[in-house]
């Protein structure tokens, strides 16, 4: 039943992949030491409610604002163009990840909630009732999966009695964009509600069997009722950050210590991050002033030495340019990067963190003169938290183009399908891969599953493109561990090169797919004996090519045959245009055939006895490299 199970969901999860490339949902475990202390709930909340999940770090909601919405994702990768950093995503998976429904995939039916802590509106004076109302930003699928027509994102609101009453709720009816937020203003009326332990709630209704039907939840607030009153309630004197830093390296995450020495000021680039204005009254020449500050973290490790820390100056009060008005977002480059003379081009590891803050003035008081905090209006809500934002960027042995953190898993469902991640080494010097690191996040039916991991030369389908394969068992892990899969023996590349796999059975082998960054040009899959180049999944795949030393490279570093054939094409005789140690004719399946050679001094004759007409590759080893050309064979 099980094995049914999973078949069925591959093929409803396949309809937002593209190809035989699927996408299948990851674990999801809450970091310990992240969580915060749940209040005691002897206290009620009061007035005014704030909660724009930028605060949160360990993937699920607030204790001290919310309750038992353990099943609602706090995340940075699946909200777009979001009014602040995370959001709190609904869909069919509960609080570890998994289907809240494993026995029927069409299962529809309530599933993620989102419930505050009670809260004390009967503490709200009469006289501001009137102005107390609830507002929130929504957003159908982002980078999610589409709800589908009946698919909903509801509000309730309990009354003075314990009962949940239905007070709004939205459907996917084919009109909504997947890249908007929608704000909604809902003012909260009736002396029903007006009682000591108030709550509400989100809840989504959608397909019970995995990640579907997407809807994301950000910026939740209700007024404690003083001074603002529509249409401009209410008034945030919020400027924000949206999303996280991009990379700090041109083309990767990650980038081995001595590729990136090759060069450091070619593959340095100027990490940027969003910021936007939430106050709706600042509009064009009454813009609020914003500068920035960044600082360093730099922590360098060599075996057998202690650790060394440095913490650079860099930007200080820089001022972005022009000032922020409502609903703008701002891109804002780095000016100041950490200065390579000052890395030890000798370490094993040098992890850079970086920290921005943003002096937005969030928190300055309103005078006559300046600032736009009302004491009265927002205490104790602090809207500077989502001022700031911090990212790592690492150089060690490998190359990543994800951030480490994966929100989907993404893989093949067919067997001799094959799936193969772009690379591109910086530099024109060869080297060797000598591992390579993957996260295959637990998913479906975990025995006894076999891949042939692969390394390509090229994509072109000659079989001497493949310059590594070998069988491994599918080792799953725990969320985001990376695997590394040591290699028998180090494989050269040089300049381009592919790393992925061939599946051999229908059962789903995904690895973690990252959000936050996108290189899904880089993903291409081969069914029937084509390779197709990604064009519609977004993200980058969690899979890493490790570098090494190593004295015996099992592969053809060198893209261009030195060696020329002639006359080709030919009738079965051939010659070489200069000497080779070993000489090999090989059809496309790999198998060799036979052949004689004749050598002098001045030439070498190849003569190929039993081929038949047909296109042949002709092997060539010479000064340590093995070479390849097609030879035409023409009887």
């Amino acid at each position: 039943m099980r094995g049914i199970f999973f078949l069925l969901l591959v093929i409803l999860i396949n309809t937002v992949g593209f190809s035989q490339l699927v996408l299948v949902p990851v674990e999801r475990v809450p970091s310990l030491k992240n969580t915060p202390a749940a209040r005691t709930h002897d206290t009620a909340l009061t007035l005014p409610f704030w909660d724009d999940f930028s605060a949160t770090r360990n993937g699920y909601a607030d204790p001290n604002r919310w309750q038992h919405s353990q099943s609602v994702w706090v995340n940075d990768g699946m909200g777009v163009n979001a009014p602040s950093l995370n959001v709190a995503t609904f869909d069919g998976l509960d609080s570890l990840g998994k289907p809240y429904n494993i026995n029927d995939v069409l299962a529809k039916g309530f599933a993620d909630k989102l419930v505050s802590l009670p809260i004390q509106l009967d503490q709200v004076p009469t006289t501001d009732r009137a102005g107390v109302a609830l507002s929130f930003f929504y957003q159908f699928r982002g980078n999610g999966e589409s709800p589908d027509p009946g698919d909903l994102l509801t509000l309730a609101f309990k009354n003075v009695n314990g009962q949940w009453d239905p007070i709004w709720s939205i459907e996917n009816t084919g009109t909504l964009q997947p890249d908007k937020f929608i704000r909604v203003i809902i003012p909260i009326t009736g002396d029903q509600y007006f009682h000591d332990s108030f709550q509400f709630r989100f809840q989504n209704f959608a397909r019970l069997s995995g990640p579907y039907d997407t809807w994301h939840v950000d910026y939740v607030y209700i007024s404690n009722g003083k001074t603002q009153t529509a249409p401009v309630f209410p008034l945030f004197p919020d400027r924000a950050i949206t999303g996280t830093f991009t990379s700090l390296f041109k083309d990767y995450r990650s980038m081995p210590v001595e590729h990136f020495f090759t060069n450091p000021t070619q593959h340095l680039i100027a990490p940027k991050v969003t910021i936007t204005n939430l106050r709706q009254d600042q509009l064009a020449g009454n813009g609020q002033p914003v500068s920035y500050s960044t600082q360093a973290v730099i922590t360098q490790n060599k075996e057998g030495l202690p650790e060394t820390v440095l913490t650079p100056t860099l930007d200080v009060n820089v001022n972005i340019g022009s000032e922020l008005t409502f609903a703008e977002q701002k891109v804002v480059s780095l000016q100041t990067l950490p200065d390579p003379a000052t890395l030890d081009a000798s370490a094993d590891s040098i992890h850079i963190n970086l920290k921005i803050q943003f002096d937005t003035g969030d928190d300055k008081i309103k005078t006559p003169t300046e600032g736009d905090y009302d004491f009265d209006v927002f205490n104790p809500i602090k809207f500077n938290t989502n001022d700031s934002t911090r990212a790592s960027f690492i150089l060690a042995d490998y190359y990543a183009y994800d951030d480490g953190t994966a929100e989907y898993g993404a893989g093949l469902n067919q067997p001799g399908a094959e799936l193969a991640y772009e690379f591109n080494l910086p530099t024109s010097q060869p080297d060797t891969i000598v591992a390579i690191e993957m996260y295959f996040p637990r998913f479906g039916d975990e025995s006894n599953q076999i891949i042939q991991l692969k390394i390509y030369r090229e994509l072109t389908g000659s079989p001497f493109d493949v310059i590594y394969q070998g069988s491994i068992p599918i080792q799953r892990n725990s969320q985001n561990k990376f695997w590394r899969i040591p290699l028998p023996e180090p494989v050269g590349v040089r300049n381009k090169f592919y790393v992925g796999w061939k599946q051999q059975s229908s059962a789903v082998i995904a690895v973690g797919l990252d959000k936050n960054t996108d290189s899904g040009s880089k993903i291409f899959s081969n069914i029937n004996a084509a390779w197709v180049q990604n064009t519609t999944l977004k993200g980058s795949l969690m899979i890493r090519p490790v570098f090494g030393p190593g004295k015996q490279v099992i592969t053809p570093i060198q893209e261009k045959p030195v060696i020329g054939v002639y006359p080709n094409p030919g009738a079965g005789i051939f010659y070489l245009s200069s000497p080779a140690d070993q000489i090999q004719v090989v059809d496309f399946t790999g198998r060799e055939i036979p052949i004689e050679i004749e050598r002098n001094s001045e030439q070498t004759r190849i003569t190929v006895t039993q081929a038949t007409r047909g296109i042949y590759i002709l092997r060539t080893f010479h000064s340590g490299l093995w070479t390849t050309t097609k030879l035409l064979i023409e009887r």
